[in-house]
């Protein structure tokens, strides 16, 4: 059975008008979050410093604590003028953030093998594992403090110098 142009249309007023096909449309309305953080901001930094050892072997563990103080095996060459580092973390009131130390650089026959952290008063923590959703650093600031330990890959003659280095990494999380 075949319709003709005119009836059709007829049955598609029809249908319509009775809301067979009737077009529906669905509203939402999508809300969007957005948060401003003061930067973070790294400051006041004092380089951790193991002072002065005897020379000696190849293979020597020395530990810089975030206290200032010398440990390790071979603790015992210490000559003195040791001092953790430190640096003041500055940013948001409201938010936490992660601390990493990453990039490290050996230099002069010393290698770092380890990175303490100590955030705002806390314990030594694994910086090179991280610490995570540590304290809102605020305006003022926080202090963390920084060791490390290293051993040496050559034999250190008298007057030499090694400056082996890493990166703090501060994101908020």
């Amino acid at each position: 059975m075949f319709f003709s142009e005119k009836m059709m249309k007829f049955f598609f007023a029809a249908l319509v008008g009775l809301g067979v096909l009737a077009v529906h449309a669905a509203t939402q309305t999508i809300n969007v979050g957005i948060r401003f953080l003061a930067p973070i901001n790294l400051a006041n930094t004092i380089n951790p410093s193991f002072g002065a050892f005897e020379v000696g072997a190849i293979g020597r563990n020395f530990v810089l604590g975030v206290d200032g103080t010398i440990s390790g095996v071979d603790a015992t060459a210490y000559i003195g003028g040791a001092s953790a580092g430190s640096v003041v973390l500055h940013g948001s009131e409201f938010h936490n953030v992660d601390i990493v130390a990453q990039n490290l650089i050996n230099n002069g026959g010393v290698n770092i093998a380890t990175v303490s952290c100590s955030y705002g008063g806390s314990g030594a923590a694994d910086c090179l594992s991280g610490i995570s959703a540590a304290a809102a650093p605020g305006i003022a600031g926080t202090t963390l403090l920084l060791g490390l330990g290293v051993n040496t890959t050559v034999v250190h003659a008298d007057g030499s110098v090694a400056a082996p280095a890493f990166d703090i990494v501060v994101t908020y999380n």
